[in-house]
């Protein structure tokens, strides 16, 4: 029978990979497929692959561009063009899955295929570099509405990785990943999109733990001003593209936030704001926009 589940690591850092490794290779359920793609990576994985996959059940890509310090969804997708399988989860080469990972998503697959669901979602916690819990396990209800997915996180601010994921392949083809700065907020923006109004998955008795150090983008605080500007450049894309698919709360919280930024960063919106007014039913805002946009064009001006 073939595989259905597509593991994708891919690798640059070598720190934490060979515990990222080491739990691949513990699966209880072995009906996956491997694909690790080594960023140009100036530490050379292959010994540990070796190690950990000696019959030589995986597929490895000796890339000798590195795209991941360009935007690391040019790096997954790269890929991802290897991939064959009907579903596949981007594993980051310091995170971590419980050793019944793959058992759990094929014994709820008759579920999500049955609900068709597009995304399916795993219980995660964050650790540190010793390997320490530092966050409680999400728990969430087993069917989750996208829009409230992604307003856990514009509302919340709850935490979310791209490795607590699987998605249907079918869906990335589709939609594909929209390349914000360092690749921040991407994982928001697919999970939305890749679901295609259908309901999440989430399975709670398989973990995902996501390393959070000064090694990775998440732990970083050198690159907080690129964060910055992907969170504008997302938001933005939100309100443009899909006002009307998160709730009505996030996308008050992301107009304020972008008519905040707006002004005291001195770009322009972007957006029509009467548009989104009159889609929330905000009259009061809209009498008032005259005032608003003088305000707002004597600060560009």
């Amino acid at each position: 029978m073939q595989n259905l589940l597509a593991i994708v690591i891919p690798y640059y850092k070598p720190d934490f990979f060979e515990e990222t490794l080491k739990s691949v290779a513990s699966q209880t359920d072995k009906r996956f497929t491997l694909y690790i793609g080594n960023d140009a990576s100036p530490d050379d994985p292959f010994p540990l692959v070796e190690k950990y996959f000696p019959d030589g059940n995986y597929h490895y890509f000796d890339y000798k561009e590195n795209l991941g310090g360009k935007n690391l969804a040019m790096q997954w997708e790269r890929i991802l063009e290897n991939v064959k399988e009907e579903w596949f989860q981007i594993l980051g080469d310091d995170d971590v899955i419980s050793e019944n990972f793959v058992e759990e998503f094929y014994k709820n697959l008759p579920e999500i295929t049955q609900k068709e669901c597009n995304v399916v979602k795993f219980s995660q916690c964050w650790i540190n570099e010793n390997g320490e819990r530092i966050t409680d396990f999400t728990d969430y209800d087993q069917l989750i509405d996208p829009a409230d997915n992604i307003g856990y996180k514009i509302m919340k601010a709850e935490r979310s990785s791209l490795s607590e994921y699987i998605f249907r392949k079918k869906q990335y083809l589709k939609f594909n990943f929209k390349k914000f700065p360092l690749a921040w907020a991407t994982d928001d923006i697919a999970v939305l999109e890749f679901s295609e109004r259908k309901h999440i998955y989430f399975i709670k008795n398989s973990k995902v733990l996501v390393r959070v150090s000064n090694e990775n983008i998440s732990g970083r605080t050198d690159n907080q001003l690129e964060k910055k500007n992907a969170k504008i450049a997302s938001e933005k894309y939100l309100i443009k593209k899909h006002y009307k698919n998160i709730t009505k709360e996030s996308l008050i919280k992301i107009i304020n936030n972008q008519i905040y930024y707006r002004y005291h960063f001195k770009t322009r919106l972007g957006f029509s704001l009467f548009k989104m007014y009159y889609y929330l039913g905000l009259y009061k805002k809209i009498i008032a926009l005259p005032k608003t946009y003088l305000i707002l064009y004597k600060i560009l001006k």
